[in-house]
């Protein structure tokens, strides 16, 4: 049993240098999304949300105009209105939260290890490289998101993550329809 293991530590070694650390982060952070936006499917009603954020956006636009115009009928009508938008937005704050609530304690693990998995002695490691030269473009880049490499810009675990994150957490919404925007 235990040159099993050896054998997956051994063969999991190949995770750690980009290319593969740059998968394997991509297929965590997809893996993540999918679970959050299951549970926001799941544990929340997405259309009363929607509805909600429509209602939201059509309260801002009043308020807005009846500020620049300084119509009093709609200066009113804006403050009568005022409690019920603030009371769905606090009802969508939390229908948001209760996956978040829900998940938090596994995410924040899978992010620890990740994080320990990919830095050497307290040293952030280079997991992904970017094929352009941010670090000319935006020199205090270097050194703290990560370094200049022959390739291109090399990206630490924390910030490949978070770019990751972001643009496969918005595909990934989209595609199971919860995103409230």
């Amino acid at each position: 049993m235990q040159d099993l293991f050896a054998a997956f530590l051994v063969w999991f070694e190949v995770f750690r240098y980009p290319p593969y650390a740059g998968l394997l982060i991509t297929a965590v952070s997809l893996g993540v999304t999918l679970m959050s936006n299951l549970a926001m499917k799941r544990f929340s009603d997405v259309r009363r949300l929607k509805r909600y954020q429509v209602e939201i956006k059509q309260y801002q636009e009043m308020q807005k105009k009846a500020q620049k115009t300084q119509d009093e009928k709609l200066l009113r009508k804006v403050r009568r209105r005022k409690a019920y938008i603030d009371r769905i937005q606090k009802e969508m704050l939390g229908a948001r939260c209760k996956p978040l609530l829900i998940f938090m304690i596994p995410f924040m693990m899978i992010f620890y290890l990740l994080s320990g998995f990919y830095s050497a002695g307290g040293v952030s490691q280079i997991v992904a490289v970017i094929p352009f030269n941010a670090h000319k473009l935006l020199p205090f880049l270097a050194g703290f998101v990560g370094e200049p490499t022959a390739g291109g810009f090399g990206l630490y675990f924390f910030y490949f993550y978070m770019l990751v994150g972001f643009g496969v957490g918005q595909i990934v919404q989209r595609a199971m329809g919860v995103n409230l925007t």
